[in-house]
């Protein structure tokens, strides 16, 4: 009896020497990904991680000022182990706020395996210029009739202003009531030359030098072409503005 039971204990060790071993658990891979049986998948967390280091390198601000919310993978497939890079792009031109799609190439060791989609709607904050006080369309903005608030600017106009620098010392096109966010179509510069305003018209070519008396039909700032009348022929003429006395016209 002693022998058949050693001869039994022989040929189990010999049989499970043979036979291959359980596979355990997928062993992590390069990047973070998951490897099993010869082939890699790459998780989502490593996903959403490259599609917010993409938003704030391109839209040059700091991670609490960039939120990204309903993030989207798709087309994730497993690719061969190895080693992996990255190369993502956006495929469109909009703006990198709001709903925004990425395209995310993947390379195992230099060769291309794998496009994989990113989406997801992206907030951004920074610095807004709102009014301090209710401005009267005509005035002069200085900088004590402005303060700058923290918003959410994805969600506000493209022409917003976001610096104080842009707006001081700009006029108000309309009335602006006290805590309006600023746009740019609401301020402008304060113009040179106003419609009637009576100037000199000066023509130079090499050493001779021309002037005659003008009048101004349309109001314009330093360097902007506006219309202005000959007062002397009554003929009217595109001029340059130079100054609040004197416009030029080629000769």
């Amino acid at each position: 009896m002693k022998r058949i039971v050693g001869i039994l204990i022989v040929l189990v060790v010999f049989f499970g020497a043979c036979l291959p071993l359980e596979a355990g658990s997928p062993r992590q891979g390069t990047g973070g990904a998951k490897v099993d049986q010869g082939w890699q998948t790459i998780p989502e967390t490593r996903f959403y991680e490259i599609f917010r280091h993409y938003l704030l390198r391109r839209l040059r601000k700091e991670a609490p000022d960039v939120l990204v919310s309903k993030f989207e993978v798709n087309a994730n497939k497993p690719v061969p182990r190895g080693t992996i890079s990255y190369q993502v792009y956006q495929k469109d031109t909009r703006r990198l706020e709001g709903f925004v799609r990425l395209v995310t190439v993947i390379s195992v060791n230099g060769m291309v395996q794998n496009e994989v989609r990113l989406s997801g709607l992206v907030d951004v904050f920074g610095p807004v210029i709102c009014t301090a006080r209710n401005v009267k369309k005509g005035e002069l903005i200085d900088a004590d009739d402005l303060y700058t608030v923290r918003k959410n600017i994805s969600r506000l106009s493209t022409d917003i202003v976001c610096d104080m620098n842009d707006a001081v010392g700009l006029m108000a096109k309309q009335s602006i009531k006290e805590g309006t966010c600023l746009q740019e179509w609401m301020v402008e510069r304060r113009p040179t030359l106003d419609r009637g305003d009576l100037v000199t018209i000066l023509a130079e070519s090499g050493d001779l030098r021309v002037t005659v008396p003008g009048k101004v039909l349309e109001k314009g700032c330093k360097g902007a072409l506006i219309r202005v009348q000959n007062v002397m022929s009554r003929k009217e003429i595109y001029a340059t503005v130079v100054n609040g006395s004197t416009v030029t016209v080629d000769f």
